[in-house]
């Protein structure tokens, strides 16, 4: 099976490059349409996946960078080691060339005065020489000078290289260092506004759901109160309808009794407004008189038929 899928792609890719030959194109073309699809296909592949690959993968990338700057870091302090160590060699070397410029310096007048006086001995950094030998120390001398001089001169001159280089690497290192604490920090910000965003996001969708629910709700509760409204009005007129067919005998002495109640009530009031208009004397004469002083005994004196 894979062996057929490998000749079927192998066919596939000769007939593409057979093509772009007979078209004339260069094969770097379709080296760069191939690169272009594949770039364009991981897109949307990487487009495609969760948020939390996302993080994750975002995550992995900020610690190799922050390992990254370690290890640079390291390097830079082995770098700051040897230049403290190339620091001791050229202080070394300084002191020693140093040394032996003074006895140069003094195996001068030395030497010169032994030519001078034509003398066989010389007495030279407290040792006592013969002209050959303190010849041939001289030349020791010098000869040691030349050459500590000329490595001095290359261990200051790379010195000065690596100080300068240890100076940019520093810089570097630093910007590295705050252009990813720039980086972890802004991760931080949007990560947090991610997920503020996400809890509106959710407090609005369930506004949403409790606006629309509460909707439904109000029209089915309104459907019931009008049900309800409209069975109490049912009850209410077939009541009505049913005391206004009520028995005219059941219904008659209560009336009369109600009827002549009032009827008494305000034939008292307007006599009670007649005697208070009236003059004193008259006022004697009427009080001889025999009056109702009770509503309930006119009432009682009610025929029978009446009450019943």
């Amino acid at each position: 099976m894979l062996r057929k899928i490998a000749i079927a792609a192998g066919t596939l890719g000769l007939c593409a490059i057979g093509t772009f030959i007979v078209a004339g194109r260069h094969l770097g073309e379709l080296s760069g349409l191939v690169r272009a699809t594949a770039d364009t296909t991981v897109d949307r592949v990487e487009n495609q996946f969760p948020v939390e690959i996302h993080d994750r993968k975002m995550d992995h990338e900020l610690r190799h960078a922050r390992q990254e700057l370690i290890d640079r870091q390291v390097q830079l302090n082995l770098s700051r080691n040897q230049i403290d160590q190339l620091r001791d060699e050229v202080a070394k070397l300084t002191a020693s060339v140093a040394r032996r410029q003074r006895l140069l310096a003094e195996a001068y007048p030395l030497l010169k005065a032994a030519i001078d006086g034509q003398q066989t001995a010389v007495r030279f950094a407290s040792t006592d020489f013969t002209m050959p030998d303190f010849d041939g120390e001289i030349d020791d001398l010098m000869t040691q000078q030349d050459r500590e001089t000329r490595q001095l001169q290359v261990k200051r001159d790379g010195l000065a290289r690596l100080e300068k280089s240890l100076h940019d690497g520093e810089q570097a290192i630093a910007e590295m260092r705050h252009g990813l604490e720039t980086t972890e920090q802004e991760v931080a910000i949007l990560k947090s506004r991610r997920e503020q965003a996400q809890i509106e996001s959710s407090t609005l969708d369930m506004l949403t759901s409790v606006t629309a629910n509460q909707q439904t709700s109000g029209a089915s509760i309104g459907q019931d109160v009008e049900r309800l409204k409209a069975n109490v009005e049912q009850i209410e007129a077939r009541n009505e309808a049913r005391r206004d067919t009520a028995s005219v005998n059941d219904r008659q002495p209560r009336n009369q009794i109600s009827r002549s109640w009032n009827r008494l009530e305000e034939l008292k009031s307007y006599h009670d407004s007649f005697e208070a208009q009236q003059p004193p004397a008259a006022q004697a004469e009427k009080d001889a008189e025999p009056q109702v002083e009770d509503a309930q005994e006119v009432v009682a004196a009610l025929p029978e038929t009446a009450i019943n």
